[in-house]
């Protein structure tokens, strides 16, 4: 069992190093170190606590967490040549800027939505180095 302090949710980092650009060089940094304990948190949080301040709060921090995840995934995605990985990459980035934007009323399944989201994004923008 995993243990969720509302003070560790809320001082975890809020801004994930994506792309930096230097030289003409596009260089992206592995997302998956900073936000592996949101994404855990929240599938934590949605067992136990899906309600309330905390989960607020860390429900917003992983629709930040898509909105900047979402550019190199896409990214990804279009280097990809026509197949089914290509289709499924490309509608992962869809799902989650739709899902970032409207994820319903149920908080024990918007967290594990976000979460899960985020969690295929940070892997497509990790492969994304890759490719």
């Amino acid at each position: 069992m995993v243990t969720v302090l509302a003070h560790e949710v809320a001082t975890a980092p809020v801004e994930v190093p994506t792309v930096t650009s230097a030289n003409q060089k596009t260089v992206i940094a592995s997302a998956a170190a900073a936000v592996a304990g949101d994404v855990e948190a929240a599938l934590t949080l949605a067992d136990h606590h899906p309600a309330g301040e905390v989960a607020v709060r860390l429900r917003e921090r992983l629709r930040g967490h898509i909105h900047t995840l979402a550019v190199p995934a896409e990214r990804y995605a279009a280097l990809l040549t026509e197949s089914r990985e290509k289709d499924i990459a490309a509608g992962t980035v869809r799902f989650a800027r739709k899902l970032a934007r409207d994820c319903g009323s149920d908080p024990a399944i918007a967290l594990r939505l976000l979460a899960k989201s985020v969690a295929h994004l940070t892997r497509n923008t990790d492969l994304l180095r890759l490719v």
